[in-house]
């Protein structure tokens, strides 16, 4: 209901109530979350007005508003802007610029960046690994994902189950019945529940394959939520 927040905000304005950071970041999740750019850059621009320096989820919360929205030379600008200007980048901007660049079909440019991560001292979180997982499944390359899903663990990052569905879901789309088999059973070792999106990996596999049977047997028992 982002157009009636926007009217609040304006009645706010007027009666002489001053925005503070906080009104400014749920404006500009709500904006973007509807797709109303325009209105979230005018919004940003608004915080400059008020003299209010955005802080790191303002940034954020711009880099993955303007990814999502497919305005990823107007994320890599701002992201690039405040690399000049000094701000001290956590892992979770980079994470929003990955994920965008990922999607946007840049992976050789998120291969980059994501290679700079340890001389900025910054540690890849689990977020990180998947989404830079899901660029290579989204590219095809399979292998360069499962090693990066066998590095992350090497390096002491437990996959969630967002990482394994992602790999699951690429490995499915290949026709790599045997490899999904392989991770539902990991799965399963390590007590995980399985959510909507695994159950549209099983069914997409058993849907696709004549050998449904035989991996219907070999899906694993994963434990009842109380």
């Amino acid at each position: 209901r982002s157009d009636e927040a926007m009217r609040l905000y304006r009645e706010m304005v007027q009666k002489g109530c001053k925005p503070m950071i906080s009104t400014f970041n749920s404006l500009l999740t709500g904006l973007f979350q509807d797709g109303m750019v325009e209105d979230a850059r005018k919004c940003f621009a608004d915080m400059q007005v008020y003299g209010i320096t955005p802080e790191s989820s303002t940034n954020n919360i711009l880099l993955s508003g303007f990814c999502k929205n497919d305005c990823l030379i107007e994320a890599m600008e701002l992201f690039h802007n405040l690399e000049k200007s000094g701000c001290e980048l956590q892992i979770e901007t980079f994470n929003c610029i990955l994920d965008g660049l990922c999607k946007g079909g840049k992976l050789d440019i998120a291969i980059e960046l994501f290679g700079t991560l340890s001389e900025r001292g910054l540690v890849p979180t689990v977020v990180t690994y998947s989404i830079m997982i899901h660029g290579f499944c989204k590219a095809g390359n399979l292998e360069k994902a499962s090693n990066m899903f066998l590095e992350m663990e090497e390096k002491g990052c437990a996959p969630n189950l967002v990482t394994f569905n992602t790999l699951m879901r690429g490995f499915c789309i290949s026709n790599e019945a045997d490899r999904v088999i392989e991770l539902l059973q990991r799965l399963a070792e390590r007590e995980f529940l399985p959510d909507a999106s695994t159950l549209s990996v099983v069914i997409d596999l058993l849907s696709k394959d004549d050998r449904h049977m035989k991996y219907l047997n070999l899906i694993p028992t994963f434990p009842i939520q109380a």
